[in-house]
């Protein structure tokens, strides 16, 4: 599989051109450098084997981009006395309440629930979110001490090396 192209500055500005206050002139308004730091995280982070083609690749880079950039701006304003907000499932102001209820196959992992902090997180976890469900892969090798480990007979894998992600 050929690497997928990631999205610059200008196409994230084109993307979410209602979003956002862009500007270069002060630090009320979204700077390039914050894009830019916000994608470089992206890239790092997103697993472009799991994107069938560009067009889902590039979305997915966007949306997860965003999501950082929101990340990033709410810890910037908090600075050095700011802490981070583990997630919430309900909130009071004194006889009024509202709570949510987060699936448990996203709750369940970290990685998949730290996203459910900004609607651009859930916007990534909905377009990924099906494109996890069956995928398979390969794994050439054996088990460690020859398939009768603690996974059982045939190891964690099963007798023919493939495994469900």
């Amino acid at each position: 599989m050929a690497a997928y192209t990631n999205p610059d500055v200008a196409a994230f500005k084109a993307y979410f051109n209602r979003d956002f206050p862009y500007g270069n002139s002060d630090l009320t308004t979204v700077q390039d450098a914050d894009i830019a730091k916000a994608q470089t995280q992206q890239q790092n982070l997103i697993p472009q084997f799991l994107f069938p083609n560009q067009n889902l690749y590039t979305q997915g880079a966007q949306l997860l981009a965003a999501h950082f950039l929101v990340q990033n701006l709410r810890a910037s304003s908090q600075g050095i006395a700011g802490k981070y907000e583990w997630l919430n499932t309900g909130k009071n102001v004194g006889p009024v309440g509202a709570s949510f209820q987060i699936p448990d196959r996203i709750l369940e992992n970290p990685e998949l629930a730290i996203l459910t902090s900004t609607y651009y997180g859930v916007q990534y976890l909905y377009l990924i979110l099906p494109l996890l469900t069956g995928q398979m892969f390969t794994v050439e090798g054996a088990t460690i001490g020859g398939g009768f480990g603690a996974f059982g007979l045939y190891g964690s894998l099963g007798p023919w090396g493939t495994g469900t992600l």
